[in-house]
């Protein structure tokens, strides 16, 4: 039974590398857009990367008339514009 689990665990940590490395490339080619299009690099270094308070998501469900904004990992929202 035990062995099931790690199998199980093993290859959740596997799919969650594999998103991890997807989502680090995307950010890669989304910075490397941004400063192509004359993007300031130091406006990419405008948040301390290690406090997940600073991120926000904005949210706009109908096309940007409305919009919230909440914490990364929060269902509470915010709204920000009417």
């Amino acid at each position: 039974m035990s062995s099931d689990k790690e199998k199980v665990m093993s290859d959740y940590i596997k799919r969650l590398e594999k998103e991890n490395l997807k989502l680090r490339i995307a950010l890669c080619n989304l910075r490397d857009d941004f400063l192509d299009l004359g993007g300031d690099v130091n406006q990419l270094e405008l948040f301390d990367k290690d406090d997940v308070s600073q991120l926000k998501i904005f949210e706009s469900p109908d096309g940007g008339k409305t919009i919230y904004q909440r914490n990364v990992g929060s269902d509470e929202r915010e709204q920000i514009k009417d």
